[in-house]
């Protein structure tokens, strides 16, 4: 479980986050140096006190493996997520993306602190496990981009049927295809990692004897854990494959992103009532 200081260095690092994205909206419509500047400290010293925090917590376990909880997972999930907003702003700046993946990475966050604090667990240590966690969790950020990627296509297209592009100045996502593009490659790499931790998660029942050696139970198929799961990797099988049906392309891929992503949040939190112990 974390310890006080530890949850009021996740709160500090939340509220850097918060400041980086207050200071990103205040950014859309006119470039500012000094506001790009501040935007960027603020998620790097973020990123810097959610490290602090994932060290101390290791340290007080006497372990430096990651993932072994769900207050170390849920954190390394958010690091995962604004590493890739700094990336990707540093190396190909994508307009906009940072005001769509910062409120899933303070949600997370804020989530690892209520559910590491009150709902405290451990995941077994076995290889099995730790890819099948790395793989889901993998999943789980390709999704989340896949997800800000569909807001920004819909948000765009909503702009474009108003026709009010020369009205002022407001958020500039890019081209369609662009977006479009943007969201097929973040969902074909979140439904590869999905897919293998969801084998491996099934496998891991299947080892228990039917459910005898999971804390899941006989019926464990029926489980939210499970079923959202499921849900998820079945509504972005469609988004993967819409190309083949031109009529199914478009805003229904980014409806289907967004929902899909809802579906995700879902099942992260479907995981933190769980009961602890055994194979999950």
């Amino acid at each position: 479980m974390p310890t006080t200081g530890q949850l009021g260095l996740l709160i500090l690092s939340i509220l850097l986050f918060a400041a980086g994205g207050l200071v990103s909206v205040l950014r859309r419509g006119r470039e500012n140096w000094a506001l790009r500047v501040a935007a960027k400290q603020f998620l790097y010293w973020g990123m810097l006190a959610a490290v602090a925090v994932l060290g101390w917590h290791s340290a007080q376990r006497g372990s430096w493996l990651p993932l072994e909880d769900n207050f170390d997972a849920l954190i390394w999930l958010g690091l995962l997520i604004a590493g890739f907003v700094l990336y990707v702003q540093r190396a190909n700046p994508i307009v906009g993306i940072d005001l769509f993946l910062l409120p899933v990475v303070i949600v997370i966050l804020v989530a690892a602190a209520v559910f590491g604090r009150t709902k405290p667990h451990q995941y077994l240590p076995t290889t099995w496990l730790w890819v099948h966690l790395a793989t889901a969790f993998g999943g789980a950020v390709a999704f989340a981009i896949a997800g800000a990627a569909g807001a920004m296509y819909l948000v765009t297209t909503a702009k474009l049927r108003r026709r009010n592009l020369e009205s002022g100045p407001g958020p500039n996502f890019g081209s369609l295809e662009g977006l479009e593009h943007f969201t097929r490659v973040a969902v074909t790499l979140g439904f590869a990692l999905l897919t293998i931790g969801l084998i491996m998660g099934f496998v891991q029942v299947g080892r228990g004897g039917g459910g005898g050696g999971t804390t899941l139970g006989s019926r464990w198929f029926l489980r939210p854990k499970v079923v959202l799961s499921v849900c998820v990797w079945v509504v972005y099988a469609l988004v993967l494959h819409a190309p083949i049906n031109p009529s199914f392309r478009g805003r229904k891929t980014a409806m289907l992103s967004i929902f899909g992503l809802v579906l995700m949040i879902g099942t992260l939190i479907a995981v933190q009532f769980i009961p602890s112990g055994g194979a999950h």
